[in-house]
């Protein structure tokens, strides 16, 4: 299911169905992606990106409950991202809000992964249900909660082993450097491939087309680094196999070749990675060149 799937009913998911009048709620932000999301270190969301949880206006005064959780458990999924491992990582001011009627009100979160090797590397995704406390006065009314999505993509760091979780499969380094390349270098990196099953896995790599509902609207490109039309840049192998759990990386090769009569300052390319019993991932080619 893709991301937009999900984002389109945002406002009417959590139905609590006791009569036949709806109490509106409208919250923002809906969706939300942090790139290089700490390992070892709280983040403030407040601080470092202005952004709180808002609940409001509302049309009654309700108390609503909020109850982070990996996506799966409210049905949801975005291509390239796997659930959440520990909610409790996420923090909330408050776990629940009253908001009188016509009013809005805002809670602060955080996010605190614990420093572990194991945690970098990972796209992760935590649902949110901000679901209406019932009560006496309210069980007469039609009660709609919402169902936030998140998306986090940890710090990218190479030669560490993955914590992977049964259905995950994770890039080491989740972002692949090419800094300062001149016209006409051609530069090969190697990364690892890690997966959460213990049988080996066949797996194809392909290029995401940018012009694509999941580029569009799931996995979001990296800001300043456009995606390149010249496909023949980057190069990397069509098939390959990601060894068992206790069997180690894959490894991984991709080229970056610049063409001598090269103008592009920066770029990004973006490859998924999809097999028979695998869910797809993703991993990030960053490439500046010395011109910039």
């Amino acid at each position: 299911m893709l991301l937009t799937n999900r984002i389109k009913h945002i406002y009417s998911n959590l139905l609590f169905m006791s009569g036949l009048i709806a109490a509106s709620i409208t919250v923002s932000p809906g969706t939300l992606v942090l790139f290089d999301a700490p390992v070892g270190s709280r983040y403030d969301f407040a601080r470092q990106q202005g952004q709180s949880i808002r609940i409001g206006p509302v049309d009654k005064a309700t108390t609503y409950i909020l109850s982070p959780e990996p996506a799966s458990y409210g049905g949801a999924q975005a291509t390239g991202y796997f659930d959440f491992p520990e909610p409790e990582w996420f923090i909330l001011e408050a776990e629940s809000v009253t908001i009188p009627k016509g009013e809005s009100d805002t809670i602060p979160m955080w996010l605190s992964i614990p420093e572990d090797d194991g945690y970098y590397n990972h796209h992760w995704i935590l649902g949110i249900p901000i679901t209406p406390a019932v009560t006496a006065t309210s069980r007469t009314q039609l009660q709609v909660g919402a169902y936030l999505l998140y998306r986090f993509e940890t710090e990218a760091k190479a030669e560490v082993v993955p914590k992977c979780a049964p259905d995950e499969v994770v890039v080491v380094p989740s972002v692949i450097e090419f800094l300062d390349l001149s016209p006409g270098d051609s530069v090969t990196e190697v990364a690892e491939i890690f997966q959460g099953v213990e049988k080996a896995q066949l797996c194809s790599v392909e290029r995401l087309d940018p012009k694509s509902e999941v580029a569009t609207y799931t996995i979001e490109g990296t800001s300043g680094f456009p995606r390149l039309a010249d496909t023949s840049w980057v190069e990397y192998p069509d098939i390959i196999v990601i060894p068992g759990t206790e069997e180690g990386g894959g490894i991984f090769p991709v080229t970056v070749k610049i063409p001598r009569d090269a103008q592009v300052r920066r770029f990004e390319e973006i490859l998924i990675l999809k097999g028979e019993g695998i869910r797809p991932a993703f991993v990030r080619i960053i490439v500046t060149t010395a011109q910039g």
